[in-house]
């Protein structure tokens, strides 16, 4: 089912209370996939995207990939900082937002010999999760990597040390689940023409493990479940361009591989964007959006929308379980992935898209329905979360583990 059938959900001046009613209406009967609730931009950032169980509201983002953000990190989305806040920190002059944190965390963060007397700058937020940050640092011309705690507002080390300086969209990393451990995305430095999976140590910062993909534009994202130990990766077993593995850490075994991921091309390059896990991990999302660069076109939008599959799969042995499609007016080479990117909401089990239909460039929110998977601890979690605030969850009379497993934290061994 795809997201052509936008028109008949349409719920025109709906107020925040009647998608609250709506919502608990339909998920009774709807079946998975089925489209929940429909509205425009607006209506969903005054009320609509806390109605139907989702915190974020930003949807869109003018952000480029390459100058402020990168594929992990949304400057209009991010909640590490406030970055219009105002300090001694700011000149008068006017500043992006992206320098304004750059500042930040040179200022708050980074020991004054570095900043100042080694000249460390940073270059970019690499990934982040929870309280732990990982900042892309250069040094004379060399990058390097820098960990920052925000739960003790600590600058806890550098690791990975380059002799050269990569620029932002070469790079791409991820903290695993339990913040120990950061997986890096880099060229390499011995090979021509290939990049590195690196595996740092957050706590001693020491490599622990690296290997080389066969193919350059593998992507990776860690499997919430697991502390540490579970990845997904697209084409990372040698003539295997159009596949997702599950793989194993630290050996890097790989457990299961769908070798059919994209019906339509024999390849995932240059069409795959995004990996993403639900936020239960029974799902993985793999984003394919068509190639095209439309940037100097984009004002007067002479020009078709780019068309956006998310291909569901099974996050347990990779089987494809769905499709959806649909149609963004934006560019999929440098705008800014939250642009056609899905959402999760906090319960893990809706999904909201922006979209555009062929007829009309005005942007809208569709939610969709996930299938409820896992076990009947993982239902109750649902239920749970769709009755109760975020904020108010850690207050709930319950054990700690409990508490972690409503946050969708892995469970400690």
């Amino acid at each position: 089912m795809g997201a052509e059938e936008s028109r008949n959900g349409n719920y025109g001046l709906m107020g925040a209370s009647a998608v609250v009613h709506n919502m608990k209406r339909q998920v009774q009967h709807a079946r998975p996939w089925s489209l929940l609730h429909q509205c425009s931009l607006d209506q969903w950032k005054s009320g609509h995207a806390g109605a139907a169980g989702f915190v974020e509201t930003t949807m869109t983002c003018t952000g480029m990939v390459n100058k402020e953000c990168n594929p992990t990190f949304c400057i209009s989305r991010q909640g590490i900082i406030n970055v219009n806040k105002s300090g001694p920190v700011f000149s008068f002059r006017r500043k992006s937002k992206f320098t304004k944190m750059a500042e930040h965390f040179e200022y708050n963060h980074i020991p004054a010999h570095l900043s100042s007397i080694q000249n460390f700058h940073v270059k970019s937020v690499l990934c982040y999760r929870g309280d732990m940050v990982v900042l892309h640092l250069v040094r004379n011309l060399m990058t390097q990597f820098g960990v920052i705690d925000l739960a003790i507002n600590k600058f806890t080390g550098i690791f990975g040390k380059k002799s050269v300086e990569f620029v932002n969209e070469a790079l791409r990393g991820e903290i695993s689940p339990d913040c120990n451990l950061c997986l890096i995305k880099i060229p390499s430095l011995t090979t021509n023409n290939c990049f590195d999976f690196q595996l740092f140590s957050l706590h001693t910062r020491e490599l622990l493990t690296e290997i080389v993909p066969p193919y350059n534009h593998a992507l990776f994202t860690f499997d919430p479940r697991f502390c540490s130990s579970r990845l997904a990766v697209t084409s990372f077993l040698q003539g295997e361009d159009n596949s997702l593995s599950l793989v194993q850490l630290p050996g890097w075994d790989v457990v299961a591989t769908n070798s059919r991921v994209d019906d339509l091309r024999s390849s995932l390059s240059p069409h795959l964007k995004e990996l993403q896990y639900s936020r239960d991990g029974h799902m993985i999302f793999a984003v394919m959006a068509t190639s095209g660069c439309h940037c100097r076109e984009k004002k007067a939008r002479r020009f078709q929308p780019i068309d956006i599959s998310i291909y569901v799969l099974n996050g347990d042995n990779t089987q494809t379980l769905h499709c959806i499609q649909y149609h963004r007016y934006t560019c999929a080479l440098h705008s800014c992935p939250i642009n056609y990117m899905p959402l999760l909401s906090v319960c893990g089990s809706r999904m909201a898209i922006v979209l555009n239909d062929l007829d009309t460039s005005i942007d809208h929110i569709q939610v969709y329905k996930l299938p409820t998977t896992g076990d009947l601890q993982n239902r109750c979690r649902i239920r749970i979360l769709q009755t109760f605030a975020p904020e108010f969850i850690p207050k709930l009379p319950l054990p700690g583990r409990l508490i972690s497993y409503l946050k969708f934290k892995p469970e400690t061994t």
